[in-house]
């Protein structure tokens, strides 16, 4: 099977004049397919157990894991089948922890997570239970509308990073299972970069001679790593970003195929219908007609 990253983008669901911050709490049954983000995004396990691979390393998740995303961090989310996940997620533009200089230190501390350190920890006792309590207040806050509502957020989540932040640097945490990491590291260090530029001019030869490579080689992992070759992957993603436009923008059916990265509309309309199975602009028309009440 095909395995496709999803593609949260942060400027497609943001409103004029909202703070750009979303908070889910999840019951995760099954999974969450590989997907990244635009934005940062922490999660907190309240209940249950899984695994969680970051950027193609996997790791233990269990009641008190906590797990910070970089924009573009690269994740997947498997429950155990007799004990569910109950997730809450926190995902915010990273602006949000650089409104004010004092962040500054703070901020550059946290932009390290995921090279020099951990993405995932575990917290326990007054930790874990000062988590859970700031995670039930975002949410209330998140679905509420009362007065302030912006700076208890923001608050909030400056406190649920240092938390994780203090406990960070006083872990050393394994993986739970990394076979082959020079491989593992250098694909996924691959496909970080496809999804940082893939709305640019980007070919397997390019990626090839950016990480000093042959071209044969990035089809082999492309397709050994994601069961896919490059050119499918790098159009999927496209046209979620296409699709993405379409439904909340304005814009013409040309401009959003310019915006998504295709150099020829004629390749962006063969491979949308292929991809969705339907034109860009029935896709569109289809998006903006109103749901019968039956």
């Amino acid at each position: 099977m095909t395995v496709y990253l999803e593609y949260g983008d942060s400027a497609a669901h943001a409103k004029n004049g909202k703070l750009p911050f979303y908070c889910l709490s999840n019951i995760v049954r099954n999974e969450i397919p590989l997907h990244h983000h635009d934005y940062l995004e922490l999660s907190y396990v309240a209940k249950g157990r899984g695994t969680e691979t970051l950027n193609g390393i996997t790791h233990e998740l269990r009641e008190g894991s906590v797990s910070l995303l970089l924009p573009h961090h690269i994740h997947h989310i498997l429950s155990s089948k007799d004990a569910p996940l109950h997730l809450y997620c926190l995902m915010f533009d990273i602006n949000l922890i650089f409104d004010s200089k004092l962040d500054a230190e703070f901020g550059q501390l946290i932009l390290q997570t995921g090279n020099q350190l951990p993405s995932n920890v575990r917290l326990v006792d007054a930790d874990a239970q000062e988590m859970v309590k700031i995670c039930k207040t975002l949410f209330s806050e998140y679905e509420d509308s009362k007065i302030g509502k912006n700076s208890i957020i923001r608050s909030k989540v400056i406190e649920a990073l240092v938390i994780f932040a203090r406990c960070q640097s006083q872990t050393d945490l394994q993986p739970f299972h990394d076979s082959n990491p020079s491989t593992k590291n250098l694909i996924w260090e691959i496909i970080q970069y496809v999804h940082t530029n893939y709305l640019n001019s980007l070919t397997q030869e390019s990626l090839a001679k950016k990480f000093n490579v042959s071209s044969a080689s990035i089809s082999r992992l492309f397709q050994r790593e994601l069961q896919t070759h490059f050119l499918d992957y790098l159009h999927t993603l496209r046209i979620r970003r296409a699709s993405s436009l379409l439904l909340t923008t304005d814009m013409s059916v040309y401009n959003i195929s310019v915006e998504s990265g295709f150099e020829s509309f004629r390749t962006f309309s063969r491979v949308f219908k292929k991809e969705v199975g339907m034109t860009p602009s029935a896709f569109k028309m289809k998006a903006a007609t109103p749901a019968s009440l039956g």
